[in-house]
């Protein structure tokens, strides 16, 4: 289901409160820790007791949540060893430990020469033959970059590492630039408080983190205030549309999809099937004759006379000027949802003339992947972006393109990044590699235009004229993401993802359990617990 994220200043503000009032947030966070790490010595040798348990401590809250951990540990039967790395740890933790058995190591940069030689051998025994070792060294609060003893001290232990590492709340040094990785922990899983962490989610971080369990210790936070949403199948499970018992195919609504060209006929093909068997009420086809031969020869419910529509996909296979024309005048003076993917990003040449434009005031999902977006903000900017400055940093350059396009980005990749204008993500589950494969996006947009048509559809029917937000497009939009990563694991091309959907949204309207059966492999769970 739903993980949210949230900036850590708006997790720091959440626990004021409950700390001036007395509440042992620290308490809470050390007994879930202590249990995850019990938990992981068990899994890994059968029990606690006998194991090995190294904590390298710094000076602030982390560690002292490490430490109590530590100390609960200690009276399970660990063996426990505190690496203090800084002239100051957190006192009462570091009582703790000591008092549940726990040897210090104190390995700071003012130690003596031959003293931090001693104690660097020393530490580097210890970290080497433990069975778990606990980062408690930076939190949220730290800046990037460790002291040059502690860095070399990382550097020299990662040869010799047998155990496994637990992040507290955050790893230490955590930084998406892979520069001097091997001078950084890379934990096997991340315990953070309170609620995730915006630093947490950035898929050029999980070399870092690890898997990322979320332990609720009370703060209450607003889903409103947070900064991304992670989805994965089970919100594909509870959030597909589901028609209505009541309705007919207009309150399903009607998809229009201008696709294919006599060059590239095939993307009118592909589109006009997803969005077909994605459950639209009726899709209409927008385009060229000879496109319209080939979707009818396939698709006889499709309708190609001019009428209703509910949402457009616009775009794949470069349709011709003409009929691209034809639908901006059907659309002008209305608020009609628009998804715009491949030749059709090219009409977003400029973010000052959109608001002049029929693609304006209307809720608009473009769909493009590194290297269109690169050519649009190129043309946006003034300057030359790339490719490869896009893959470097996506969930930035996808906020950017939305602030200026006033668009919902739907960045496409193996992480695919989607964010509202407001700088709101959303970050679906990776699919499967199949996925990239000629023809995938254009079945992406067909799945997105008939889920747009069926949200505007209800919106009508249901007397509901409340505007829905750009928060809620997104959301959308992941969902077409996860209904796209479902047919992927069923097929190898497109054609055949396109064919599947119609197996995936059966299971889902009807209730079948398939769709998780199915969503079992690799990449269809979210990481974070």
């Amino acid at each position: 289901m739903s993980v949210f994220a949230y900036p850590s200043e708006t997790i720091r503000e959440a626990e004021k409160p409950l700390l001036e009032a007395g509440i042992p947030l620290m308490a809470r966070a050390a007994r879930a820790l202590a249990n995850s790490a019990a938990a992981m010595l068990k899994a890994d040798y059968g029990q606690v007791t006998g194991t090995r348990v190294s904590v390298l401590a710094g000076p602030g809250n982390n560690a002292g949540d490490a430490l109590f951990a530590a100390a609960t540990l200690g009276r399970r039967g660990a063996a426990v060893t505190i690496i203090t790395l800084f002239d100051r740890t957190h006192g009462e933790g570091l009582t703790a430990a000591r008092r549940a058995g726990a040897q210090v190591i104190a390995f700071t940069s003012s130690e003596t020469e031959a003293d931090a030689e001693a104690a660097r051998a020393d530490a580097l025994r210890e970290l080497s033959r433990a069975h778990l070792v606990l980062d408690g060294i930076l939190g949220t609060g730290g800046r990037r970059g460790l002291p040059d003893h502690i860095s070399s001290l990382i550097a020299d232990w990662a040869p010799h590492r047998t155990g496994r590492l637990i992040a507290v709340d955050i790893p230490s040094d955590l930084d998406p630039n892979h520069t001097g990785a091997e001078k950084r922990l890379h934990a096997d899983r991340t315990v953070t408080f309170g609620g995730l962490k915006t630093e947490l989610i950035d898929p050029r971080v999980d070399e870092f983190t690890g898997t990322i369990d979320v332990i609720d210790i009370g703060l209450g936070l607003d889903p409103r205030s947070a900064a991304a949403e992670l989805l994965d199948r089970d919100d594909l499970i509870t959030g597909f549309p589901r028609p209505d018992a009541t309705g007919h195919k207009y309150s399903r609504g009607v998809t229009g999809v201008l696709a294919g060209s006599e060059d590239y006929p095939g993307a009118g093909v592909l589109t006009t099937t997803s969005a077909v068997n994605t459950g639209a009420g009726m899709v209409r086809y927008l385009g060229s004759p000879l496109v319209a031969e080939y979707v009818l020869g396939l698709h006889p419910e499709v309708v190609s006379a001019s009428g209703r529509i509910d949402s457009v996909v616009l775009g794949p296979g470069d349709p011709e000027t003409e009929f691209v024309d034809n639908v901006a005048e059907a659309l002008a003076g209305n608020r009609t949802p628009v998804v715009v993917d491949a030749g059709g990003l090219d009409m977003i040449a400029r973010a000052e003339s959109m608001a002049g434009t029929w693609l304006a005031d209307r809720p608009l999902i473009i769909t493009p992947h590194a290297a269109e977006l690169a050519r649009l903000l190129s043309r946006l900017l003034g300057e030359i972006i790339t490719a490869g400055r896009i893959g470097a940093n996506p969930m930035w350059w996808a906020q950017r393109a939305a602030e200026l396009t006033g668009a919902i980005v739907l960045l496409k990749g193996h992480h695919t990044v989607i964010a509202a204008p407001d700088g709101h993500l959303v970050l679906p589950a990776p699919g499967p590699g199949s996925l990239a494969t000629a023809g995938s996006g254009d079945v992406l947009a067909g799945i997105l235009g008939t889920l747009a048509a069926i949200t505007a559809a209800h919106s009508r029917y249901d007397s509901d004229d409340r505007m829905h937000p750009p928060r809620e497009w997104a959301r959308l939009a992941g969902l077409a993401v996860l209904l796209h990563n479902e047919a992927g694991r069923r097929a190898v091309t497109a054609s055949g993802f396109a064919d599947a959907l119609a197996e995936v949204v059966g299971e889902l309207i009807h209730g079948t359990d398939a769709v998780g059966s199915a969503s079992s492999g690799p990449g269809s769970r979210s990481r974070y617990c």
